[in-house]
């Protein structure tokens, strides 16, 4: 299609899309002068209210007036049947006005509106104390100022409306300009551009096709500096260029033959240099396999050779002998009594003779063979890696006298979390030197993950060098490791897997070995520290139940199976019940109560222990709600729970919900939440502190670096671990307690002791200071319906004596 077309094809479109614009603006200058209307008609409907309540206000006056000609003139109160009329009345002038208010347009119409409410409600209120004459009065005033507010809103309505109608009809005559003028603009852009640009393009048009039939006498005229002007002197200089080309390349066919002689020699000389200068040696042979050339870095790599040199001195050469023997490929590798690694490429001349090309990459194989080690062993101890274990497990086992053994060390998280991951490496590869000196020359030691170890153990009787193995493996690893001027201490779980008689031979599946090495690893870390458990059959069955109670749990969730017991506080100083603290169970339909320490680490792993937590914590505070309000309530919050940004905010709303003060709220947190994101951390408890929660460190002493934590975040209390308690007889127990107990006095924060189960423990607790307790020893977790009873069972006594060496049990009266 001509440009000229297409020119007049966008004019047309624009003056159309000028047309639908303003076609459209017109039609929404209609749409606002509806709105204008219905807005007018609107404003209407709140004069209709307000002249109905003037016919209230002048009926009402009008029965007062005509009350007052019947002797009411005097200025005492009105009769009760003139009140009632009255009251009547206004109410109903009061709804009216209610109903004008709610739809007026105007904000000074609606204060007019309500300044009238409020002196018919001040008449109202006054409940016929006032005279008819009075009455009368106030009517007439309210009824002039709605007169005064119904004109008011009838001008501003009429004004506004005229305004609008104004306003449009001119916008109109406007848009309908502007639309005229944008189409004639347009009209002229269109003839403009015809002239300027199809015009010199088709001359440019005729010049190419003439330059294209071999005319190169065009007359090229240019004037202005626009783009076709360009054009047209960009195809002058093509033309003048393409004639001179033409013309030189007629002087250089007459020449090129006169030198072809001389051409051939610089070719001779240009191959010379380029074989010279190769960076691979090259060696040409006849069909003789007599060595015919060679270029200078053949020379370089294997030294001078003679020309003519014969096959049979090539295959005596230690270097060369190589580059002809018969039984190699065309590509190969060959290794020098020098050490060197060459890559030799041959090729086969057709009609006799052989090419050879070769390359000296012996550090390129050097890199190669480190490439290769470092795919298959760990970077950072230097052991073979899980793929290279995999590699050899899969040949060696099945093979008799060989036995897996899965390491994992216990407590290297904690070290690496605390200490930083530098520590944590230098750790490792520690660890590594030392299983290395445990280990066999035939047996490979492999590091297969962060702090996971393996050994595949050859050649030797089993089951019994696989146990004698796991013990050096325990007892290497007990002594402590000396890191940068830390003493650290861990412990290894080892899980063995032993290749039995009967299997010798067979085919063995890699992944179910390494399932049942993992199953017995996983026995052994629920053993304990410095364990080592061979696999057996029935581990899978462990497994089994673990995974149907993961099942039975998540049916729990839904089927809302759970429920609190509430354990009590003790508070020593006052003899009573200070608080509770809330402790889930999980009531199976099968299996009855189950052990918290069973379900809730399950519940940890799989993603339920949110919503465990959250249901947990709004069944403590609305229970809690219910009790007097000097007990406190505690709640326990795992740390999987503040990896949820929004934890804080949906305590807030549980607190919101029940009505609990936060002050009788506490929650209590192990050490273990701060091994997490300290800062991500710290950032939550402030903000339950700032909201009035008061936190608790749960099993204070059993983590690392407690008393670091302390002066973190400042907690209002700190737990005593029963682990502690329990063993109170061993000095170095009462020891802790003591530190505990004067460390937190000194800072302030108040301590519980958990786990008080005798009469000693209380004594011994009490004698050091221990102003709060929780334990059997006063009551074991009860149900919600009994921890009224409890209380009411519960009374404080007069203290009395007793012998010593008895503890001080006077004061309790509770028996359970």
């Amino acid at each position: 299609m001509p440009i000229r077309w297409k020119l007049l094809i966008a004019c047309l479109a624009l003056i159309l899309a000028d047309v639908a614009v303003a076609q459209l603006a017109i039609e929404s200058q209609g749409e606002v002068r509806r709105s204008a209307d219905r807005l007018y008609e609107h404003g209407m409907v709140s004069l209709d209210h307000l002249r109905s309540a003037q016919g209230v206000l002048s009926a009402l006056s009008t029965t007062f007036e005509a009350r007052e000609g019947q002797g009411t003139r005097d200025s005492g109160p009105l009769r009760q049947e003139n009140i009632d009329v009255l009251l009547d009345g206004l109410t109903k002038i009061d709804e009216t006005l209610q109903q004008s208010a709610a739809i007026a347009t105007s904000e000074k119409t609606h204060g007019l509106i309500d300044e009238v409410r409020v002196q018919l409600s001040r008449l109202r209120a006054s409940g016929g104390a006032a005279s008819a004459r009075k009455v009368v009065s106030d009517l007439a005033i309210a009824n002039d100022e709605i007169a005064t507010i119904a004109a008011a809103v009838l001008r501003d309505g009429r004004t506004t409306q005229r305004a609008v109608y104004a306003y449009l009809d001119q916008f109109r005559t406007g848009t309908w300009r502007a639309a005229g003028i944008a189409a004639t603009i347009a009209i002229l852009v269109f003839f403009l551009l015809g002239r300027t640009i199809v015009a010199p393009i088709k001359r440019a048009t005729r010049i190419i096709n003439s330059i294209a039939a071999k005319s190169f006498d065009n007359q090229i005229i240019t004037r202005g500096r626009s783009e076709t002007a360009q054009l047209l002197r960009a195809l002058d200089a093509m033309q003048t260029s393409i004639a001179g080309q033409i013309t030189g390349m007629e002087k250089e066919r007459k020449t090129q033959a006169a030198n072809l002689s001389g051409t051939i020699a610089i070719q001779g000389a240009r191959w010379e240099a380029a074989l010279n200068n190769m960076s691979q040696g090259l060696c040409l042979f006849d069909r003789d396999l007599k060595l015919m050339v060679h270029n200078k870095r053949f020379e370089q790599m294997f030294g001078a050779r003679r020309f003519g040199l014969t096959s049979r001195e090539m295959l005596d050469d230690p270097f060369l002998h190589h580059v002809l023997a018969p039984s190699e490929g065309a590509f190969f590798t060959a290794e020098m009594p020098d050490g060197r690694v060459i890559a030799i490429s041959r090729q086969w001349i057709e009609g006799g003779g052989l090419v050879a090309t070769l390359e000296d990459i012996t550090e390129r194989h050097i890199a190669d063979q480190k490439m290769r080690h470092l795919a298959r062993h760990d970077a950072l101890t230097d052991l073979p890696n899980r793929l290279r274990f995999r590699e050899r497990l899969e040949k060696l086992f099945g093979m008799p006298g060989v036995a897996l053994l899965s390491l994992d060390l216990d407590g290297f998280k904690t070290v690496n979390d605390t200490l930083g991951h530098p520590v944590g490496d230098r750790l490792l590869k520690a660890v590594s030197a030392r299983l290395c000196e445990c280990v066999g020359k035939r047996d490979l030691l492999a590091r297969t993950g962060g702090d996971e170890f393996a050994v595949i153990q050859v050649g030797v009787a089993q089951p019994e060098s696989a146990e004698a193995l796991a013990k050096r493996l325990i007892a290497a690893l007990a002594a402590p490791f000396d890191i940068e001027h830390h003493k650290i201490s861990i412990g290894v779980s080892i899980g063995i897997v032993v290749n039995s008689e009967k299997e010798t031979g067979t085919l063995i599946d890699p992944d179910a070995l390494l399932k049942d090495v993992d199953l017995a690893l996983y026995s052994a870390k629920a053993a304990g520290r410095n364990a080592y458990r061979f696999f057996k059959p029935e581990m899978a069955e462990t497994i089994e139940r673990r995974r149907r109670m993961e099942i039975d749990l998540r049916r729990a969730v839904e089927a809302d199976e759970f429920e609190l017991f509430y354990q009590p506080f003790y508070d020593v100083a006052r003899g009573t019940i200070s608080g509770f603290e809330a402790l889930i169970r999980w009531r199976h339909p099968e299996r009855g109560l189950v052990s918290p320490g069973e379900f809730i680490p399950i519940a940890e792993e799989v993603g339920l222990i949110d919503a465990m937590g959250l249901w947990a914590l709004e069944a403590a505070c609305r229970q809690a709600a219910q009790w007097p309000s000097q007990l406190s309530i505690s709640v326990n919050l795992s740390p999987i729970q503040f990896r949820d940004p929004d934890l804080s905010r949906r305590v807030e709303d549980i607190l919101n919900a029940t009505g609990l003060p936060p002050s009788r709220l506490q929650l209590e947190v192990t050490e273990s939440l701060m091994l997490e994101d300290d800062r991500a951390t710290l950032a939550v408890l402030q903000a339950f502190r700032a909201r009035g929660i008061r936190l608790s460190m749960d099993d204070f002493g059993t983590g690392y670096s407690s008393l670091g934590y302390l002066t973190k975040f400042p907690f209002d209390k700190v737990k005593i671990d029963q682990s502690f308690v329990r063993h109170l007889t061993e000095p170095e127990n009462i020891a802790v307690v003591r530190a505990v107990i004067g460390l937190s006095r000194s800072m302030g924060i108040s301590v519980i002791a958990e786990g008080v189960e005798t009469s000693e423990h209380y004594d011994v607790l009490e004698r050091e200071g221990c102003r709060e307790m929780q334990g059997y020893f006063f009551s074991p977790p009860v149900p919600a319906l009994e921890v009224a009873g409890l209380l009411m069972r519960f009374r404080p006594q007069p203290r009395m004596s007793r012998p010593a060496g008895e503890a001080d049990t006077s004061h309790l009266a509770f028996v359970g």
